[in-house]
């Protein structure tokens, strides 16, 4: 990869930063808002369109699905194309899918829209933190990708509440159309300011490495979002396409190892920051995620409050972690990862055994709780992402935006497959007690022997979090 014209005068370098930093967040601000404002839509997508809770779920899944795809494409396009160019053409192609989706009135042209943007999403995310790598010193980089991961939190947490609103006064077309404003300032901003490289025109792309690893994502998502009940278990469909999900997935592996030219380098795994970073960063999403599907169960399912306890309850904990991010950035650039990492996940790990024993009435203890863990992912989650990409050797930093793409596949995949598995074993619970007088306290439990394993989970990723490499050793190989 040819180096790319940044300004080596230090005043104008910082200016750049600022730019870059700031048209990153503007762009993936917006794809974050999109996603998490669009949740509250389903039912009236439901009533608009007529159609059922299948059907509507797949205005997720499409984006979903999408966006696993198109993840690994993330580093060969970088690389092939310069990263300025790749994600200024993929926030064009979202923003012209935001105008599609809201323009048009068919419920095929929604699916395709959103697919759009799931697969836009899939290349900017990941190239966002590419681009603040190339322009940022190692010894800035965590203060740097913590003030960006607070914009994500925060994005997050507002959005559902953002979407309601939204809803309320306008129609669900609307959420489409609040992209475009912002997506117009981020493109305008990014042609100006982002920095330019010379694409490498010679590099191969592995065709049929994409197309096992691909098709292994399809097929596995795909599926895990249809199972809805222990039932569906029993019917061989599920399970034959899951096994082929295993079996490309395989293939995928044993073609990496003989490519020249691999879809996925396997010396990226050859980092022990980055394996480290990768552990950790999946146990604290599967936590997420899990978290997300059971406090709704509980505060409106058991305990029979309003939804806006539940919008409540995640919003502060998404609020806590964007607060914290920052701060913990700084801590990584001055300090090193291990500390607060190994402080962060013990919090994150403290926060769910006590949602385990939480009082069952309590709402507030639960919100405290989803504070706490809010606290425990701000000091670690977006660290040990940034951290376990700073631990990448000089050589290897074109592969940064390869190495993002890989955490967010990861996560996504792990999550998703937790969030099946915990629905499943309520399912199952609710089954084995269901002439039970109190079916609301036996949910209750389930919940609560869930949280444990999510706990448990997090406590065994404390091994990477203090045998993490030194950052300062980092450093001072990088340079």
């Amino acid at each position: 990869m040819q180096p790319s014209s940044i300004p080596t005068d230090q005043p104008i370098r910082l200016e750049i930063q600022r730019y870059v930093l700031l048209t990153v967040m503007l762009g993936t601000g917006t794809v974050s808002l999109n996603n998490s404002s669009f949740n509250p839509a389903i039912p009236q997508l439901m009533q608009y369109f007529q159609i059922g809770e299948i059907w509507a779920s797949w205005v997720l899944v499409a984006f979903l699905l999408s966006m696993s795809i198109s993840l690994p494409l993330a580093g060969f396009f970088s690389q092939r194309f310069g990263k300025r160019q790749t994600y200024l053409v993929a926030l064009l192609c979202f923003a012209l899918a935001s105008a599609l989706g809201g323009l048009l009135n068919q419920f095929e042209s929604v699916l395709v829209a959103r697919a759009l943007q799931g697969f836009c999403s899939g290349l900017m995310i990941p190239l966002s933190l590419g681009l603040i790598f190339s322009v940022t010193p190692s010894e800035q980089r965590g203060s740097t990708t913590g003030l960006w991961g607070a914009m994500i939190m925060l994005t997050l947490a507002i959005g559902p509440m953002l979407g309601a609103l939204v809803l309320v006064w306008l129609d669900w077309q609307a959420l489409f159309f609040i992209n475009l404003p912002i997506a117009c300032v981020a493109l305008i901003l990014g042609y100006i300011y982002l920095p330019k490289e010379k694409a490498d025109l010679k590099q191969q792309f592995d065709w049929m490495g994409f197309i096992y690893l691909s098709t292994s994502m399809v097929l596995l998502l795909g599926t895990l979002s249809q199972l809805h009940q222990v039932e569906d278990l029993y019917r061989p469909i599920y399970w034959l396409l899951l096994g082929v999900s295993a079996l490309t997935f395989w293939q995928f592996i044993s073609l990496q190892k003989r490519k020249i030219k691999p879809l996925i380098e396997p010396a990226l795994f050859a980092s022990k920051g980055f394996r480290f970073s990768l552990m950790i960063c999946i146990v604290q999403t599967v936590g997420l995620f899990v978290g997300m599907l059971l406090i709704p169960l509980w505060i409106q399912q058991s305990l029979k409050l309003s939804p806006l306890w539940t919008g409540f309850a995640l919003m502060s904990s998404a609020l806590v972690t964007g607060l914290c991010s920052q701060p913990a950035g700084k801590f990584l650039d001055r300090y090193g990862a291990a500390k607060l990492m190994t402080l962060g996940l013990l919090i994150t790990a403290i926060s769910f055994a006590l949602l385990a024993w939480a009082p069952f009435q309590n709402v507030w203890f639960i919100i405290f709780c989803m504070v706490l863990h809010g606290l425990g992912m701000g000091l670690s989650y977006m660290l040990s992402t940034t951290a376990g990409l700073n631990s990448l050797a000089q050589q290897q930093q074109h592969l940064v935006t390869q190495a993002a793409a890989l955490n967010n596949l990861f996560r996504r995949i792990f999550a998703a497959v937790a969030v099946v598995l915990a629905a499943l074993y309520l399912q199952l619970r609710q089954d084995l007690f269901q002439i039970s007088t109190y079916p609301d306290v036996d949910s209750f439990k389930g919940i609560q022997e869930i949280f444990i394993c999510c706990s448990l989970l997090i406590l065994c990723a404390l091994p990477y979090a203090w045998r993490f490499p030194d950052q300062h050793k980092i450093h001072e190989l990088n340079k």
